[in-house]
């Protein structure tokens, strides 16, 4: 089975936004997604190298990857789902952080 690339684009690609527009159409909606999970584990290690405990990463991975969320929903380059689903890890993130300090 193989894929084809769309070659009808909605828009004319006259600039980088309507690049990004066409290269998000063209995978199905998933490219933005893929780049916040793959954005959400290079942070998620970059502060875990400096920490002894997961929660810390976690809460600080999740909401820098938020900020990129609402950004891209702001732009239309992802869907609400995914800006929700943002939203709720952080809120996860911030329940985990404050059991885990209120242990110590």
């Amino acid at each position: 089975m193989t894929a084809e690339l769309i070659t009808n684009a909605t828009n004319n690609v006259t600039g980088i936004y309507t690049m990004f527009q066409y290269v998000q159409e063209a995978s199905g909606d998933i490219f933005f997604p893929l780049v916040l999970f793959g954005l959400f584990i290079i942070i998620f290690v970059t502060f875990r190298a400096s920490s002894n405990s997961n929660s810390q990463p976690f809460a600080g991975a999740s909401f820098f990857t938020m900020v990129f969320g609402i950004l891209f929903r702001v732009l239309g380059f992802i869907e609400n789902k995914w800006m929700y689903l943002l939203i709720t890890i952080v809120a996860i993130s911030l329940v985990w952080l404050h059991l885990d300090n209120s242990q110590s």
